[in-house]
């Protein structure tokens, strides 16, 4: 029996790899795949433009569809109002000019589970019927969203699954110039954050609670890697908190090239409390054998435990990321185990154990 053929849409900024990895991964197992791009271009913010990007996208997915003939198309997406509103107008219009039965999944990269409830009339009364509708299943990545959109009513239980990113676990190489070249003494450890400097990533928390860390037997360096609306506040506060000699912001840098970042750092601190689905600088934190802190949200919960994987801290608690920090750093047979499980556990994540993960899904899921 031939195996069903999918359709994968393809981000043009985030997601780039994962997404390619997914197709990649499914394809090695015998799946047809094809793609399509699937996102807003670089530098259009007006909502007529946005709207001209999503029909373009949605034409360009219907040209592309009669041509593969997919048994799947999987959309990679957020459970969000706006990504709602591009999901809806793409699938009607794509339902409209191509008539074939076809299982549509739905991969939420991250949640906003209150949009549920949205008193917005086109959001409650249009779009989400829409997707409750037409979508064939829901692939979330954490089973907390999974357990909150089951327990909302908004979909059956069969209709949700729980899914991973997939992690490129053997990109990660120790390089003997990282600290050289960013300026680092040699004999110091370095804290590592990265993400977008916005509040609920926890930035402010990583800042403080390093700043409480006082004097240390061994030299330390906060690395923070990202950019955000709350960079120029950031380093101010270094500066008010006399840390700024330490602390390195490095502004953004392309996903391909942090995978250096990760491989030469000693411990991630990422105290998050943003409805995160399966961040990605967690896990490939994971995986490169970081000590990692963090705080016990949905995947994370899923997969890392305490003390082998992680110390948990507190969200919006500075002295808890502090308290974490210390015990982690003074203890360097935990954090040599910690790393050491770390990477194990990173093979959880790769591409040819998610693939045969997301094949049984899609196998349910056409069966519904």
């Amino acid at each position: 029996m031939s195996k069903p053929r999918v359709l994968f849409s393809i981000p043009t900024r985030h997601h780039v790899e994962i997404a390619l990895d997914e197709l990649e991964g499914l394809q090695e197992l015998g799946y047809p795949c094809g793609q399509f791009s699937y996102a807003a271009k670089e530098g259009i913010t007006s909502t007529t433009g946005r709207l001209k990007v999503i029909f373009s996208n949605a034409w360009a997915l219907v040209k592309v569809a009669k041509q593969f003939k997919p048994d799947v198309i999987y959309f990679n997406s957020r459970l969000e109002a706006l990504a709602g509103m591009r999901d809806y107008i793409t699938i009607r219009l794509f339902k409209f000019f191509y008539r074939k039965p076809v299982c549509i999944l739905l991969k939420s990269h991250g949640s906003d589970i209150d949009v549920l409830q949205s008193k917005q009339r086109l959001v409650s009364k249009t779009i989400l019927p829409y997707l409750q509708k037409h979508i064939t299943a829901w692939l979330f990545l954490s089973s907390e969203e999974r357990r909150l959109i089951i327990s909302s009513g908004f979909l059956p239980e069969q209709q949700v699954f729980v899914t991973k990113n997939i992690v490129r676990n053997d990109h990660f190489k120790r390089d003997s110039l990282f600290k050289q070249k960013l300026s680092i003494p040699q004999d110091s450890k370095v804290l590592l954050f990265v993400g977008r400097l916005i509040k609920e990533k926890g930035i402010y928390e990583v800042i403080e609670g390093f700043a409480k860390l006082g004097p240390q037997s061994i030299q330390l360096v906060l690395v923070i890697v990202g950019w955000g609306p709350e960079e120029a506040e950031l380093k101010q506060l270094c500066e008010r908190l006399n840390i700024a000699d330490c602390v390195i912001f490095t502004g953004f840098i392309p996903e391909q090239d942090v995978i250096n970042y990760y491989a030469n750092s000693d411990v991630l601190v990422f105290p998050t409390y943003f409805p995160e689905g399966f961040p990605m600088a967690l896990f490939n934190s994971v995986a490169a054998g970081l000590g990692i802190i963090t705080t016990p949200t949905r995947a994370a919960a899923d997969y890392l435990t305490s003390p082998d994987n992680c110390l948990w801290a507190e969200g919006q608690n500075s002295k808890s990321v502090c308290k974490a920090l210390n015990t982690l750093l003074n203890d360097e047979q935990l954090l040599n185990s910690m790393k050491q499980r770390n990477v194990v556990k990173g093979q959880e994540f790769s591409k040819a154990q998610v693939a045969v993960e997301l094949s049984a899904i899609i196998e349910k899921a056409i069966k519904l």
